[in-house]
Formats: structure tokens, sequence, C-alpha cells
């Protein structure tokens, strides 16, 4: 059972969407945070702005209430005409008067002991016994009293006693008290609810301990869940529940002047609208709550710019999701598009077939993806010319190229040269058996041998005595060459394995090859075509990069010292060996019996035994592509001072003034890489491979 795998355009789109939705979350967290810290600051504030607009209006209407009251009750006329008639005919009608002098809802008459005389809105109203009221009590003691009470189970009341005197001078003779009522209710809560911004509502608690609303700023229909609220937020304690006592005074219950204290801010669900509110009891003069008043603020209200702010953003974000779901698809049919071709080219390249068209790419990643896949199409293809000329009709076998300007190539199986010190069947030490001869030079001869150890093919090469025996400290500089070679591992250099003695023979065991040397190519097919040329030459600049990296120098590259295995592999070999045969000034170029090197492909300066660095070797390299390009090197001469003198100072021609099909571009790399002047020539081998791969597409 396969799973099925997210395409690209999902993954992008939910990547995108992870982000936006993280982002999303993000900001609404935090400024829902910050939203609702500053929501609750100010409704905070506005709450104590309603309770103390509240408080002072209530203040302001009792003032003015028993101002008005007072004026009346101390008149002496209105006192007499008062008790001057027992039946009461008098009490009521200057109470009517005292209503219309106050403003008050009704006012009431009592005597010196505490007996209802008249009440203005019922002429038939009983004689109750009020005495035991703290209101009235503290007004027959000559007190003004105010307080809040409760008419008829749902009004709040504000009341106001003042005592009645027969003489204004004598403060305890009063004969009675004028008290009066007046409503507090909707007016006054829309009053302060206008001016402060918040909703209010003034509530009675009625005989049950229930709540009844008295007067509110909000809807009819909103107060029976505001009652249920106030029940359960804001009415918690015993105390602020517990209605006044009964007394004798037409319903109302025992009042005093003062408010308790407010409860603490509570949130508020009236019909599915939040609001935060505070509820301030008003209290009897014995200390019990009879009502009090709720001043809320809207949170919806409060919040409701972040509300906007959310339905925007979650828009935008719904807006964003499919912008970039449009996006992802567009990027995805950028990038599936040369996916899909380098998939293509790819799964060909694995059939054989290179000539897949690779689409342009841009300056991104994918850009450098279709780019290396290009190059390495170029370079496959390239390879495969190689091969495909290779296998055209040239003749195999196994080679090893010899550093000695007359080395001779042999077979397998190749008669050994007189002279040679071992033959097939000999042993080397305990551990290599000899096979066969691969070839003799100036240096010495090679060998197919077998290590009994590792039961493996290794090449072997044997150094002629005289080699070291010319100089004390030849063979200590050999071996740190050889060190140094040991450490150089790319497929395309001939790996050194070790320096070994047998009775006195010193030899070097390498990497066994088998292929055609460059120079054996050059001589059985003649001049190769560019195309063949350039993976030759590249794998060459990759086999001097990584051995210059290693601070090792060839110092005699030439086509003599390379493989070309059946596959299109070049194998460059001797590296740290030339090493050896470096001369002093002293012995000179042309020593008797000593080898030096290959003029034909020394670099000016090496020639003029200057200091050299790695351009010796980007100059070899130079000689051996015009010679493939050519079929020629680009000097010869009668003799080895001759040929010196040609290389100090003539210039070949080009390979394209010689040879038109040569490539303009690759005739002047060349060129440029063969100058006398080491600094005209590129600097280093990566340099002169970048400079090749941006002409090899114009080959």
């Amino acid at each position: 059972m396969t799973t099925r795998r997210l395409g690209l355009s999902l993954k992008i789109f939910l990547g995108t969407a992870a982000v936006v939705t993280a982002l999303l979350v993000v900001t609404l967290a935090v400024s829902s945070a910050t939203t609702r810290a500053s929501a609750e600051r100010t409704i905070e504030r506005g709450l104590a702005e309603t309770n103390a607009r509240i408080a002072d209006q209530l203040q302001a209407r009792q003032a003015q209430l028993a101002g008005k009251l007072s004026v009346f009750g101390e008149n002496p006329v209105v006192v007499t005409t008062i008790f001057t008639d027992t039946s009461g005919n008098n009490a009521f009608d200057q109470a009517g008067q005292a209503v219309e002098a106050s403003g008050a809802r009704w006012v009431q008459i009592v005597d010196s002991t505490g007996t209802v005389l008249a009440r203005s809105d019922n002429r038939s109203a009983e004689r109750l016994d009020l005495s035991r009221s703290p209101l009235i009590r503290g007004a027959l003691n000559g007190k003004r009293m105010s307080g809040f009470g409760v008419s008829g189970d749902t009004a709040v009341m504000q009341l106001v006693a003042l005592p009645l005197l027969r003489n204004l001078n004598n403060p305890n003779g009063v004969i009675g008290v004028i008290m009066a009522a007046q409503e507090v209710g909707d007016s006054l809560a829309k009053a302060v609810g206008e001016a402060t911004g918040s909703d209010v509502a003034f509530y009675a608690i009625d005989r049950k301990s229930e709540p009844r609303i008295a007067g509110s700023t909000i809807r009819a229909a909103q107060r029976g869940a505001l009652q249920t609220e106030i029940v359960a937020r804001l009415m918690r304690t015993e105390s602020a529940a517990r209605p006044a006592s009964a007394d004798s005074v037409a319903g109302e219950r025992k009042t005093s002047t003062f408010m308790g204290a407010a409860s603490d801010r509570a949130a508020l669900s009236i019909d599915g609208r939040a609001f935060v509110g505070q509820g301030t009891p008003l209290l009897s003069a014995a200390g019990a709550p009879v009502g009090g008043f709720i001043s809320m603020r809207s949170l919806d209200d409060e919040l409701a710019g972040f509300y906007a702010l959310r339905r925007t953003l979650l828009i935008t974000a719904a807006l964003g999701l499919l912008v970039a779901f449009l996006v992802a698809g567009a990027i995805t049919r950028q990038i599936v598009r040369p996916v899909k071709a380098l998939v293509t080219a790819t799964r060909r390249a694995a059939d054989g077939d290179y000539a897949a068209e690779i689409p342009a790419g841009g300056a991104d990643e994918i850009g450098t993806l279709a780019e290396a896949v290009r190059r390495l199409l170029g370079a496959l293809r390239d390879k495969q010319a190689l091969v495909d000329f290779l296998g055209s009709g040239a003749r195999g076998g196994s080679t090893l190229a010899l550093r000695d300007g007359d080395a001779t190539t042999l077979i397998p199986g190749a008669a050994p040269r007189a002279g040679d010190s071992l033959v097939p069947g000999q042993s080397l030490g305990v551990r290599y058996d000899i096979k066969s001869v691969l070839g003799a030079g100036g240096m010495g001869t090679v060998y197919r041998a077998v290590d009994r150890e590792l039961q493996e093919v290794v090449a072997i090469k044997t150094l002629k005595p005289a080699m070291l025996a010319a100089d004390d400290t030849a063979l200590e500089r050999f071996k740190g060459e050889i060190r140094l070679a040991r450490k150089i591992s790319h497929r395309n250099v001939v790996r050194t394995h070790d320096l070994g003695e047998s009775q006195g023979l010193y030899f070097i065991t390498m990497e066994y090859v088998e292929g055609t040397s460059l120079k054996d190519l050059i001589r059985q097919r003649g001049r190769l075509p560019g195309q063949v040329l350039v993976p030759i030459a590249r794998q060459l600049c990759r086999a001097l990069e990584v051995a210059h990296e290693a601070g090792v120098i060839h110092r005699d590259i030439k086509p003599q010292n390379m493989v070309v295995e059946r596959d299109g592999t070049l194998k460059v070999m001797d590296f740290g060996i030339a090493r050896l045969a470096t001369r002093t000034p002293a012995q000179g170029l042309t020593e008797a019996g000593m080898v030096i090197g290959t003029p034909e492909y020394m670099a000016p300066e090496q020639l003029l035994g200057d200091e050299i660095d790695a351009r010796v070797d980007i100059y070899s390299a130079g000689v051996v592509f015009y010679e493939c390009l050519t079929g020629r090197l680009p000097f010869d001469a009668a003799s080895p001072i001759a040929l010196i003198a040609r290389v100090l100072e003539d210039t070949p021609p080009a390979p394209h003034a010689l040879f038109a099909d040569v490539s303009p571009a690759l005739s002047a790399l060349v060129m440029c890489a063969m100058s006398r002047e080491r600094d005209v020539r590129p600097v280093t081998a990566a340099a002169l491979l970048a400079s090749l791969e941006q002409i090899e597409h114009g080959l």
C-alpha cells in the first residue's frame, strides 16, 4: 500500500497558511489582551465616574428637597395651621401645599407622639404610629433626617424628615415632623446615563429579598435578566439582600441617609450582551439595605473597535490564504515546470541519452540547479563523445605512462628490455609477484605485479640507483614528495601507494590503470576534435586543482603521463616523482645520463631554473591541449638547446589559425595558458576549468 504524498503546491500553501494562521493567532491574542486590558481600564474609570455622579445627584436632590421643605416647615403660620385643627384637615391641606412647594412625590405630617396626622396622597390615611422609625425618631429629637426607603416593593424613595418647632429659637420644642419623599427612578437613571455614557439601574428589595427594578436606562424587556444578574453577581452577602423591617408608615421601610460600600465589579450578561457592573446598596436608617443602584458599562461596546479589527483581520487572513493558494500554485508552476524537465533529463541520462534540453533558469536555486544539470549533461555528452571516439577504432591496452621523454609504452605481456633488473615470475621483496613489464624509461622500469597481502594488482616503478646516488639529499626530498602525493585522492589521479626498498632497489607502488596513454591516442588518431578534448581537459584541470590544493606541483604534465580508460576517465600519473629529476643549476640541463624532464611541455621559468609555482602545470596543460587540437607540438627543434630557445622567444601559431574548425574561444584559452608571461596565464587550475566551462557550450 503506497501513501499518497502531498504535492509541492499543497505543501507551499500549507506552509504559507500555517505562517499566516500563526501570525493571525498571535496578532489576535496580543490585540485581544491589549484591547481587553484597555477596555477594563476605561470601564473602571467610567464606573467610578458614574458612581460618583449618582452619589452627587442623590446628595444634591436630598439637599434641594430638604432646603425647600425647611423653608415651608419653618413658617409659623404653617405650624399654627397644622396643629390648631384636631380633625387633621388642616394638616392634609398643608401637606398638599408642601408637595407643591418642595416638588416631592408626597409629604406626610407626624405629631409629637410619632402618629401620622396626614399624608398628601391619601386624605384617609391611617393614623399609624411611626415613633419606632429611626427617621421619625431622629426628627422628633430635633435633627434633620434623610435616607432611602421602598414603596410598594417596587419603588425606591429618597426621604427627608424635618422637625416642626413651635419656637424656632427652641430646638427642644418639637411639636411634630414633616416628612417628604421623592422617587428615584427612570429620570435620574437617564440623566446620569447620558452624562456618563453608562447604563444605570435603581432597584428595590422586596419583602422576599428579591431585587425589583425601580428605574433604569435599559429596555423594559431586559430588566428581568438584569434582576437575575443582580442576585447572582452583586447581592452576595446576607446584609445586601436583607430587607428593612416593616413599620406603620404606610408600608415604608426604615431609612438612613447613608449608602453602603460598593461591590466588586462583576461580569454581567444581559440578553447575550456582556456588561461590567458595580452595585452600591442604599441603606435604611438601621443600616440594612433597602435597595441600591448599579452602574454598568457595555464590554461589547468598549471592544467594538477590537471586534471590527478582528473581523478585518479574519477577512484579510481569508483573502491572504486565497492569495497564498493562488501564489502557491503560481510558484509551484514556476518550480515544477523546470523540475519536471530536470527529472525527465536525468531519467533520459540514466538511459544513456544526454541530449535533453534544460530550460533556462533564473537567478534562484532552481536556476542554479538547472545550470548544474546542464553542465552535468554537457560533461556526460562530452565524456560519451570521448568514449565513442575511443571505441571507434583505437586500440586499447594496459598502459602506464612514464616521466621520461623517451618512455616506451608496452602492452601486457611485453618482453623485458635488456638490463631490466626484474623479470616476470620474480618476486620483489616478500610481498609483490612481478607479472609483466609495462614500460621503461630514463628513471626506471614499470611492472604489473600482484600484492600478495591484499590480492590486488598494482603497478610498480623501480628507480635507477643513479637517480638517488646523484644527490645525497635526493632520497629524503623524494620521500617528502611521496608523502605529499599520497594525500591526493581523486578519481582523475593515479593513487601513489608507497615507497619501498628491496636489496638496495627503491621502488614506488601505484594504482594499476588499464587504458591508453593520451600520447598513444594522439599518435593513433591524430588531432582530436574539440568535443573530445573538452572532457580530457576538464578532468586534467580537476586533477591539477586537487593536487595544487594539497601543495603538490606535478612539474611534468604531458600526454605520456596521462591514461584514458575505456569509460573515458582520465588518469594523471607521477605526482611527486618529477621532483626527483629536478637538478641544481650546477648540473645544467644536458648533463650526460641525467633526465631533465620534457622541454617541449615545460614553462619558460621552469627551463630557466627560476622559482616556480602551480602555473608551470597550467602552461604544460596548455601545451597538451595544443597538441590534442593540432596533432603537433607548438615547438620543435633539432636539439634541446634550440628547442628551449624557441620556447623562450617564439610564439606558436594559434590552433584556430592552423585549423579553422577549432573554436576561436578555445584556441584563445589554449594560447593564454601557454603564455610566456606567467601573470597572463590563469592563476589556478580552477580558473582554467571555469574558463573552459564558459566556452564549452559554443563548441
